[in-house]
Protein backbone atom coordinates (compact mmCIF):
# COMPACT_ATOMS: atom_id res chain seq x y z
CA UNK A 1 0.00 0.00 0.00
CA UNK A 2 2.80 2.44 0.96
CA UNK A 3 4.88 1.25 -2.44
CA UNK A 4 1.90 1.87 -4.30
CA UNK A 5 1.19 5.52 -2.98
CA UNK A 6 4.85 6.82 -3.17
CA UNK A 7 5.38 5.18 -6.78
CA UNK A 8 1.64 7.52 -7.70
CA UNK A 9 2.72 10.53 -6.05
CA UNK A 10 6.48 10.19 -7.83
CA UNK A 11 4.98 9.72 -11.32
CA UNK A 12 2.49 12.68 -10.35
CA UNK A 13 5.43 15.05 -9.38
CA UNK A 14 7.35 13.94 -12.41
CA UNK A 15 4.34 14.27 -14.92
CA UNK A 16 4.62 17.87 -13.18
CA UNK A 17 7.81 18.82 -13.19
CA UNK A 18 7.98 17.55 -17.12
CA UNK A 19 4.94 20.31 -17.81
CA UNK A 20 5.71 23.18 -15.56
CA UNK A 21 9.49 23.63 -14.82
CA UNK A 22 11.45 26.00 -17.36
CA UNK A 23 14.52 23.86 -17.77
CA UNK A 24 12.59 20.64 -18.62
CA UNK A 25 10.42 22.92 -21.23
CA UNK A 26 13.51 24.10 -22.79
CA UNK A 27 15.20 20.99 -22.93
CA UNK A 28 11.98 18.96 -24.46
CA UNK A 29 11.87 21.85 -27.30
CA UNK A 30 15.04 21.38 -27.96
CA UNK A 31 14.97 17.80 -29.02
CA UNK A 32 12.21 18.55 -31.84
CA UNK A 33 13.35 18.59 -35.26
CA UNK A 34 13.02 22.28 -35.31
CA UNK A 35 14.62 22.99 -32.28
CA UNK A 36 17.59 20.86 -32.61
CA UNK A 37 19.30 23.57 -34.58
CA UNK A 38 18.92 25.78 -31.57
CA UNK A 39 20.54 23.40 -29.45
CA UNK A 40 23.78 24.47 -28.73
CA UNK A 41 22.95 28.19 -28.06
CA UNK A 42 20.26 27.08 -25.43
CA UNK A 43 22.60 25.17 -23.89
CA UNK A 44 25.26 28.12 -23.26
CA UNK A 45 22.54 30.26 -22.25
CA UNK A 46 21.60 27.72 -19.72
CA UNK A 47 24.53 27.08 -18.63
CA UNK A 48 25.26 31.41 -18.24
CA UNK A 49 21.51 31.44 -16.28
CA UNK A 50 21.65 28.85 -14.19
CA UNK A 51 25.46 28.58 -13.47
CA UNK A 52 24.77 32.06 -11.76
CA UNK A 53 22.27 31.21 -9.73
CA UNK A 54 24.73 28.64 -8.76
CA UNK A 55 27.17 31.08 -7.90
CA UNK A 56 24.69 33.47 -6.29
CA UNK A 57 23.32 30.83 -3.84
CA UNK A 58 26.74 29.48 -3.19
CA UNK A 59 27.88 32.88 -1.97
CA UNK A 60 24.66 34.12 0.02
CA UNK A 61 25.00 30.49 1.95
CA UNK A 62 28.90 30.79 2.16
CA UNK A 63 28.74 34.34 3.82
CA UNK A 64 26.20 33.49 6.61
CA UNK A 65 22.49 32.99 5.14
CA UNK A 66 19.78 30.25 5.69
CA UNK A 67 20.68 26.66 4.56
CA UNK A 68 17.57 26.45 2.42
CA UNK A 69 19.13 28.54 0.10
CA UNK A 70 21.51 24.92 -0.56
CA UNK A 71 18.04 24.07 -2.68
CA UNK A 72 18.94 26.42 -5.16
CA UNK A 73 22.70 25.52 -5.43
CA UNK A 74 21.79 21.82 -5.92
CA UNK A 75 18.81 22.99 -8.86
CA UNK A 76 21.52 25.15 -10.23
CA UNK A 77 24.43 23.08 -10.44
CA UNK A 78 22.22 20.50 -11.77
CA UNK A 79 20.92 22.12 -14.45
CA UNK A 80 24.06 23.21 -15.43
CA UNK A 81 25.05 19.91 -16.04
CA UNK A 82 22.25 19.24 -18.31
CA UNK A 83 22.25 22.31 -20.34
CA UNK A 84 26.38 21.32 -20.56
CA UNK A 85 25.41 17.65 -22.00
CA UNK A 86 22.34 19.44 -24.03
CA UNK A 87 25.09 20.92 -26.52
CA UNK A 88 26.65 18.08 -27.65
CA UNK A 89 23.54 15.52 -27.69
CA UNK A 90 21.90 18.14 -29.79
CA UNK A 91 24.52 18.87 -32.21
CA UNK A 92 24.75 14.60 -32.66
CA UNK A 93 21.50 14.61 -33.38
CA UNK A 94 20.77 17.43 -35.78
CA UNK A 95 24.02 15.86 -37.58
CA UNK A 96 22.22 12.46 -37.76
CA UNK A 97 18.95 14.00 -38.82
CA UNK A 98 20.26 15.94 -41.93
CA UNK A 99 22.58 12.76 -43.00
CA UNK A 100 18.95 10.64 -43.04
CA UNK A 101 17.30 13.72 -44.68
CA UNK A 102 20.14 14.25 -46.92
CA UNK A 103 19.99 9.74 -47.95
CA UNK A 104 16.33 10.04 -48.51
CA UNK A 105 16.38 13.37 -50.32
CA UNK A 106 18.76 11.61 -52.82
CA UNK A 107 16.87 8.02 -52.87
CA UNK A 108 13.68 10.34 -53.74
CA UNK A 109 15.91 11.94 -56.98
CA UNK A 110 17.32 8.63 -57.68
CA UNK A 111 14.18 7.33 -58.09
CA UNK A 112 12.26 10.04 -60.07
CA UNK A 113 14.99 11.13 -62.51
CA UNK A 114 15.50 7.14 -63.50
CA UNK A 115 12.42 6.49 -64.83
CA UNK A 116 11.22 7.99 -68.51
CA UNK A 117 8.08 8.53 -67.77
CA UNK A 118 9.46 11.30 -64.60
CA UNK A 119 11.76 12.39 -67.24
CA UNK A 120 8.43 13.26 -70.08
CA UNK A 121 6.72 15.08 -66.88
CA UNK A 122 9.74 17.09 -66.01
CA UNK A 123 9.59 15.70 -62.26
CA UNK A 124 10.46 17.84 -60.35
CA UNK A 125 11.84 17.31 -56.10
CA UNK A 126 8.84 18.94 -53.74
CA UNK A 127 9.90 22.14 -52.06
CA UNK A 128 9.52 20.14 -48.48
CA UNK A 129 12.09 17.87 -49.54
CA UNK A 130 14.78 20.42 -51.28
CA UNK A 131 15.58 22.71 -48.56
Amino acid sequence: MIFAASWALSSRLYGLAQRFCPSNIVIRRVHTRTGLKWGPLVGLAGIVVYGSVMVAAGTIVRDGGPGWINLFFIIGFWNTLRFTVLIPVSVVRLLRVRHQEKVLLRDWQRIHTASPEAERMGARVPAAQAS
